[in-house]
């Protein structure tokens, strides 16, 4: 049976994509089955475009439908995607996916800010840190929000070392900051060369051999340059 271009398997609960690389299992009796077969298809649209870019493949991919918990990867090839993200148009399916290709991070902070660097250039849909707000603006807004404390990719990197992983704003911020701190690396320092950041910096952590600086110099120019396009997005 074809339907939203995916293939319904016999079992009820379970939706394949067209191109069978992903595979949907739903756990959660009250989505709709076209909601299942179109985040199926997402899921391989958006698996294809990541194949590509990190020229990294681990088979067929299972994506777990729950109603409880948060998005979370299991390698080689499960990501889990809770119920409630769906409903809202906002599993960032491509997020986890990445997670999945890109093995091998020598820090939290560049391990998650390449997914929501990829999320954003990749995804579908719009979602968890920034929701489709732009990811340095957003990164402006939370440097400056008084009480959160999280305006570095130390900082970053302290809250998910720490209790301040439990602390929604604290941890909102830090993928932000993520987000914003691989994107211009990847973006303004390496002119776009995602397969130079994966080799020379995401599983390195040497950043003097990658781009010329220590990371604390690195980070004093990209919080002047979130500062100035955080400016520029406000005229």
């Amino acid at each position: 049976m074809l339907a939203s271009g995916c293939e319904t398997n016999r079992n009820a609960n379970a939706f394949l994509s067209a191109d069978r690389t992903v595979r949907v299992v739903n756990h959660d009796p009250k989505l709709r089955s076209q909601q299942l077969e179109r985040l199926a298809g997402q899921a391989a649209r958006e698996y294809t475009a990541l194949r590509r870019a990190f020229g990294k493949d681990v088979g067929r991919i299972t994506v777990e439908v729950r109603d409880r918990g948060v998005g979370r990867h299991f390698p080689p090839a499960t990501i889990h995607i809770p119920s409630r993200l769906i409903r809202k148009s906002r599993a960032i399916t491509a997020h986890e996916i990445t997670h999945l290709l890109a093995q091998g991070w020598t820090s939290l902070v560049l391990k998650e800010g390449l997914a929501v660097y990829a999320q954003a250039r990749f995804g579908e849909q719009r979602g968890w840190p920034n929701y489709g707000r732009p990811i340095h603006r957003s990164a402006r807004r939370w440097r400056n929000t008084p009480n959160v404390g999280v305006r570095t990719p130390a900082d970053a990197e302290f809250v998910w070392a720490t209790a301040r992983r439990r602390d929604t704003e604290a941890r909102r911020a830090a993928y932000a900051i993520a987000g914003s701190w691989v994107t211009w690396i990847v973006e303004e320092k390496l002119g776009g060369d995602l397969g130079r950041f994966m080799e020379r910096l995401y599983r390195t952590g040497d950043y003097p051999a990658a781009l010329g600086q220590p990371q604390a110099a690195l980070a004093r120019e990209w919080g002047e340059f979130v500062e100035a396009a955080g400016s520029k997005s406000r005229k």
